[in-house]
């Protein structure tokens, strides 16, 4: 903008310049026809100058939306990561709970994939042990939020994308988890004496109707917590390569 000023600043003191020139000469048409020629030329002037300054402003706004597509894949690719140890700790969680009860329905096998062989469990308590749950990083999508730079990203859909992983998917496999942990803490205060002064053997084998009912709940939950998990990643994998393409028409 200070360009622009300048540049109109220096245009008019020329023309100023010839103005006066041709009042002296009392050329009067001349000087109607130069007066209307000036305000053209001034008027293209500043319409280029508007041109260089809008579109230095896109650049920069282009390289700001490449700098967040790029901390936001980072962000989705180490989400994909923990993700994959999460779904592995709860496959080997539901072989656990599998191998304490036969009738337990492995209800997601297409989705989740083949279990690990396990040998059994070694103590009552391991039963009721949480696994890690999935928190997303969502630092750089916050950020652009909280800044009021959501509309930086033009491409709309692909915002549409991210907002969708971040607010809703990501949040439901939030929720889902705290329902498992709160879920494994009762069953721990539940069992408390069971869990001390039980008799089970090793590897234990449970016979109390009461704790394989709980089992069967809880393995339920883990086979739906663990095919979200397994969706949520193929989401995260789809997206990753919606912003590869998206910083790639950047370029």
């Amino acid at each position: 903008m200070c360009f622009i000023i300048f540049n109109h600043y220096l245009m008019t003191k020329f023309f100023r310049a010839i103005r006066q020139n041709m009042i002296r000469d009392n050329k009067v048409i001349q000087y109607l026809l130069y007066a209307i020629g000036e305000i053209i030329l001034v008027v293209i002037g500043i319409l280029i100058a508007l041109s260089i300054d809008n579109s230095n402003e896109l650049k920069n706004t282009r390289i700001a939306e490449k700098v967040y597509l790029s901390e936001i894949k980072s962000d989705l690719i180490q989400d994909t990561l923990l993700l994959s140890q999460v779904i592995n700790d709860h496959k080997w969680r539901i072989a656990q709970l599998m191998s304490q009860d036969s009738t337990i329905d492995f209800i997601f096998e297409e989705i989740i994939g083949e279990l690990p062989k396990v040998e059994g469990v070694s103590q009552l308590e391991y039963i009721f042990f949480t696994d890690r749950q999935f928190r997303p990083k969502i630092g750089t999508y916050n950020s652009m939020i909280s800044e009021g730079e959501s509309n930086i990203i033009s491409n709309r859909e692909l915002f549409n994308s991210i907002q969708n992983i971040y607010e809703l998917e990501a949040q439901d496999i939030i929720t889902i988890g705290a329902d498992i942990l709160n879920r494994s803490t009762e069953l721990r205060n539940k069992y408390a004496y069971e869990i001390k002064y039980g008799e089970y053997g090793s590897p234990i084998q449970i016979t109390d109707k009461r704790i394989l009912a709980d089992i069967y709940i809880s393995s339920g939950l883990l086979n739906y917590y663990t095919r979200q998990s397994v969706l949520l990643k193929g989401r995260i994998t789809e997206l990753i390569e919606l912003i590869d393409n998206e910083y790639a028409s950047l370029e």
